[in-house]
């Protein structure tokens, strides 16, 4: 009996959703918004529900159209890449902050991926994530620590 190589990649992402539930539910919140609809934990805990639920379906429910895939076609330098600069990110969004870390971490991965048009690398970071963090913080009223808009005195 041969293991479907999406069958595999579901196990993985299950237990990779699993994980991230459990530090989802450990994420601190203060005092003020812990009864709130929408606080920092909601919708991490939604996604790995969800990330849950649809690996879970996957590795359940029997493939229709099995694929095959060719092992010697895919680029592991790009996702060992990926993944270094993930680890970086998650390593300096304490310390640089969220704007800073955040679009620097989609620049790179951009490049990584092979996007040559600067255009839409910068396009698609730097305003994005203001806009993003705008919605977060002005928004939502949901504060993310960031050192550098703190010295620019954008955010108190």
């Amino acid at each position: 009996m041969r293991i479907s190589p999406v069958k595999i990649i579901s196990l993985l992402f299950f237990i990779f959703s699993g994980l991230y539930l459990y530090y989802a539910y450990q994420i601190r919140v203060f005092s003020f918004d812990e009864n709130a609809p929408f606080n920092a934990k909601t919708f991490p805990i939604y996604l790995g529900y969800t990330g849950l639920f649809f690996s879970g379906l996957y590795i359940v429910l029997p493939e229709k159209k099995p694929s095959n895939v060719n092992l010697s076609v895919l680029d592991y330098r790009k996702t060992i890449t990926l993944v270094i600069l993930m680890i970086i990110y998650g390593i300096t969004i304490l310390k640089a902050g969220y704007f800073l870390s955040t679009s620097f971490f989609l620049v790179l991965s951009y490049i990584t991926l092979g996007e040559k048009r600067w255009f839409w690398v910068f396009t698609l970071s730097f305003p994005f994530v203001a806009i993003f963090m705008f919605l977060l913080h002005g928004l939502l009223d949901i504060y993310l620590r960031d050192p550098f808009l703190k010295y620019l005195g954008i955010i108190g």
